[in-house]
């Protein structure tokens, strides 16, 4: 008797404490949950007064890895309804400056713009905001990016219709017909070795250095290789331009192919800079190597 009765006792204990457990053991549960995840917890970053970049700090702020990209409605400077008058404004600077191929202001069919704010996550004083857009006249297309802070064009590309040409136009979703004939731009390097001089002083930034290079090649050991190549057949008597033009006829290059490489610098360092012609098009292009 004395058993059963024990035995009692002891089931009852047991059920009332099923009773408890799991609520316990979820209270538990959900305290290591928590304590997990602010150990995992990332510092957040707070913005500091930002401090005051050059044209080259900027261009290469944006492509760091440590670097994050945010698209806003408007910019510091400039807005939705402000963009407009200012990329028009540096247009024209530009055409007066021979940077760009035929291109009238009047009319402009439209100009759209995003502008992105762009952050070091490592360093959050170094951000800048550019805004990257797209301007239509009736024959011309003209791609850019615009720095928000100085309002100038860091880089554009320049692209124009052929005559009786169905167009796609990616903005408006519609085919249309382009009225302009262009012809293959005849640019040899040294006029884009002048355009390089406009550039600079557009962005003011002096030309450093500049040197014409190959489409095809690209930046890097292609380059460094053709040159070499290059300098071998000097050597064994060859001009600069004769050789150039044996070494890229090896290669399977278009010897019509030339473009320009320019080094800008101003106070916080050099940035590169491509000009390249091309049938139909036009650009002024970074290069961050």
């Amino acid at each position: 008797m004395k058993n059963y009765i024990i035995a009692g006792i002891l089931l009852l204990f047991l059920s009332g404490a099923s009773l408890f457990l799991p609520s316990y053991a979820m209270e538990w549960q959900d305290e290591q949950r928590t304590e997990k995840s602010q150990a995992e917890e990332v510092q957040e970053v707070v913005l500091k007064e930002q401090i005051s970049m050059t044209l080259s700090e900027k261009l290469k702020l944006k492509e760091q890895e440590t670097v994050n990209a945010l698209e806003l409605v408007n910019g510091k400077n400039y807005n939705q309804d402000t963009i407009y008058e200012q990329v028009k404004k540096e247009i024209g600077i530009l055409a007066e400056q021979g940077l760009l191929l035929d291109f009238d202001t009047e009319p402009l069919k439209r100009v759209e713009a995003n502008v992105f704010f762009y952050v070091d996550m490592e360093d959050s004083e170094r951000s800048i905001m550019m805004w990257e857009g797209v301007v239509a006249s009736l024959d011309y297309q003209l791609t850019f990016t615009m720095d928000d802070e100085t309002g100038k064009i860091v880089r554009f590309a320049q692209y124009s219709y052929d005559r009786g040409d169905m167009v796609y136009d990616e903005y408006d979703n519609s085919m249309a017909v382009s009225k302009k004939a262009p012809d293959e731009p005849d640019m040899g390097i040294e006029e884009l070795q002048e355009m390089a001089e406009h550039w600079g002083e557009y962005l003011g930034c002096e030309v450093s250095e500049s040197h014409s290079t190959w489409k095809e090649v690209s930046f890097g050991s292609d380059e460094e290789e053709f040159a070499v190549r290059v300098e071998t057949l000097i050597t064994k008597g060859y001009t600069k331009e004769e050789a150039e033009n044996k070494v890229a006829a090896e290669w399977g290059l278009d010897t019509s192919g030339r473009q320009l490489y320019v080094t800008l610098e101003d106070e916080g360092g050099q940035i590169g800079y491509i000009l390249r012609p091309e049938k139909y098009m036009f650009c002024i292009d970074p290069v961050l190597r």
